[in-house]
């Protein structure tokens, strides 16, 4: 399977113009999320992004920016006529707004900058600065700087599990918190602003970190109240992106992942959860071995990379080539689990493969 014509040919296929011009880069290639969702934004160009426009990924981002609330809470996704939408399903999650999008604009717009020349990108830092700021700043956090999700109605969380209920402190979300900050320390300082408060929260979390989230067996919690579950995507994540975990866990990760890959895979794809387990606690039903209940996803397949190739470099390799035989043979979808496939074209599940190749010696330039 060629991934990267595939890759570009859904990433055409997804684009739907909004009212004002801008191209939204929609999460699928038939107009079901007919929308730009903040974060399957970023997994195109963070994956992708050489496959994207410049001055694309500008107005995405401007386009999300526009769309801040007043208190500063970045938008889930604005749909083509400029509406924002602040928390995950239409109207019937009992969810205040996700907290992962500040974080994943923080992001995009790092991305972005660093595409940019030195001067052309200080110079736009500056005019985004502010409201970039502004939405990292009023997301909840506890005195260790970790996310914490005390509302009532709790917030929906990372958008990949919007539909699960986790309260207390939570993993995946903190670690999105550390990137973007520590994605923000840099720019600040170019533009002679201070990142001291940065500084001092993401030291304070990666002080806290394995306290609150690693558990005997050698794996990460999703929470530390509802959903104390384990959460396989973090443990991946957190390799990942380069979290600074002591000295043998992402060891641990990687053997726990290889003693349990039959169980947590499928065709390449990974579950959420240990095998059969599910959330304790959704905001709406999610039948047990669907969507993100138990199916199994591509969007992880970089990071599951990342965890194992340094330790498990062939079953690393063996994991993208079941994922691209699937591909190739059924189609991209969002999440699978046997008979059961939701919505195919899916662009995240596609550029994650994409990206996961170009790090392994299936890619070919």
């Amino acid at each position: 399977m060629d991934i990267r014509a595939t890759t570009e040919r859904i990433l055409r296929g997804c684009i739907i113009p909004s009212d004002s011009g801008v191209n939204m880069y929609t999460p699928d290639g038939m107009a079901n999320y007919a929308a730009l969702w903040t974060r399957d934004f970023f997994y195109m160009v963070d994956d992708a992004g050489e496959m994207i426009p410049l001055d694309d990924i500008k107005n995405g981002i401007q386009y999300l920016l526009d769309a801040l609330r007043e208190d500063g809470w970045a938008p889930d996704r604005v749909d083509k006529h400029g509406t924002p939408f602040y928390t995950a399903g239409n109207g019937n999650f009992p969810a205040s707004p996700n907290l992962d999008n500040g974080c994943f604009l923080c992001l995009l717009a790092d991305r972005y900058l660093g595409r940019l020349s030195p001067d052309e990108a200080e110079a736009q830092f500056k005019i985004w600065q502010k409201d970039l700021c502004r939405t990292l700043d009023c997301l909840p956090t506890a005195e260790d700087g970790t996310m914490l999700n005390v509302a009532t109605p709790p917030h929906s969380g990372y958008g990949f599990t919007d539909t699960v209920r986790k309260t207390g402190k939570l993993c995946f979300e903190t670690l999105l918190l550390w990137q973007a900050k520590r994605a923000m320390i840099p720019w600040l300082g170019r533009v002679g602003a201070d990142a001291s408060r940065y500084k001092a929260d993401c030291r304070a979390i990666e002080g806290a970190f394995e306290a609150l989230f690693l558990m005997e067996d050698g794996t990460l919690r999703a929470a530390t109240e509802l959903c104390a579950q384990t959460d396989v995507w973090a443990m991946c994540y957190a390799v990942s992106i380069g979290f600074p975990l002591s000295k043998t866990v992402g060891y641990r990760f990687a053997d726990w992942l290889t003693e349990h890959y039959d169980t947590v895979t499928q065709n390449g794809q990974l579950r959420h959860l240990p095998a059969d387990t599910f959330w304790e606690s959704t905001f709406i039903p999610v039948p047990h071995g669907e969507y993100q209940n138990g199916a199994f996803w591509a969007t992880p397949l970089r990071w599951l990379y990342d965890t194992l190739a340094p330790w498990r470099l062939a079953l690393a390799d063996h994991a993208i080539g079941e994922a691209l035989r699937y591909f190739e043979e059924q189609g991209i979808f969002e999440c699978v689990n046997g008979d059961y496939k939701k919505l195919d074209t899916y662009v995240a599940s596609a550029t994650a493969v994409y990206a996961a190749c170009k790090k392994s010696d299936r890619y070919r330039p």
